[in-house]
């Protein structure tokens, strides 16, 4: 379990990177795992999921629809999302 200021930089990371995203095709749960990783967060997949549903009801990120393999969810910042991060 993660405690409120870590969930809080958890949410920030996952704002940060998904406005870094270049592609049309978003960042995969896993890079974004990764990504949280390497910037020294304690974080599972239970607590990302928890974390990107919660950005999602928000509106700052959307999953992005995939015909191949869709069960390998792919995110991305929307513009609700950008103009938060913008703030920060």
């Amino acid at each position: 379990m993660i405690t409120p200021e870590q969930r809080e930089q958890v949410r920030l990371s996952v704002l940060r990177h998904l406005d870094a995203n270049t592609t049309d095709f978003g960042l995969s749960s896993a890079l974004l795992l990764q990504f949280l990783k390497n910037d020294g967060q304690r974080v599972d997949a239970m607590d990302l999921k928890i974390e990107l549903r919660y950005l999602a009801d928000k509106n700052l990120i959307a999953r992005i629809a995939k015909v191949i393999s869709p069960e390998n969810a792919h995110w991305r910042i929307t513009a609700e999302g950008r103009d938060f991060f913008a703030q920060q």
